[in-house]
């Protein structure tokens, strides 16, 4: 778990640094338009900013999409920067579901910009205009036995504070 999250901070820090996700000249895609479905902001091409309440509506309808029954708020109180979000699940989450919610998100506009398999699980990273995503499930661990199977964390690469709070 430890390791997932001082990862987690790492690849947000290198976003951050490096510019990842502003969508200009470093040859990664950015000049096609983004897929979008079903949604009503901005053309795909010019979307730069994406509201917290956006992402949200994102994550649960990708968590449907793989047929889980919702989400539990991991953040008490809603972040304007972050949003963590544990998917509700009875034990370890079938690979084929999982893969569905990813594939719900590029639906949505996500590009995927990694994928990593752990010793216990899988992590995704995926961004879309001023938000980067991490998709990662895990085994049911009797060392850590509150850490749900499968979260969804989201930051919002802008906040100065990311990088400080993107790890424990």
């Amino acid at each position: 778990m430890r390791a997932v999250a001082l990862t987690a901070g790492a690849v947000v820090a290198a976003v951050l640094l490096t510019g990842c996700g502003g969508g200009t000249g470093d040859g990664g895609g950015s000049g096609s338009p983004r897929p979008k479905e079903g949604s009503t902001s901005a053309s795909p091409a010019k979307e730069t900013k994406l509201s917290r309440a956006t992402v949200q509506r994102n994550v649960r309808a990708a968590v449907a999409a793989g047929g889980f029954d919702g989400v539990d708020d991991r953040n008490g109180k809603p972040a304007r920067c972050r949003l963590i979000v544990g998917v509700r699940t009875d034990g370890e989450p079938k690979a084929a579901a999982v893969s569905k919610v990813v594939t719900d998100l590029k639906g949505h506009g996500w590009e995927q910009v990694f994928r990593k398999p752990e010793d216990d699980g899988v992590t995704w990273f995926l961004t879309r205009a001023n938000w980067g995503m991490y998709v990662i499930t895990r085994a049911l661990s009797e060392a850590e036995p509150g850490t749900p199977p499968f979260t969804l964390s989201a930051t919002r690469l802008e906040c100065s504070s990311v990088t400080t709070t993107a790890s424990p």
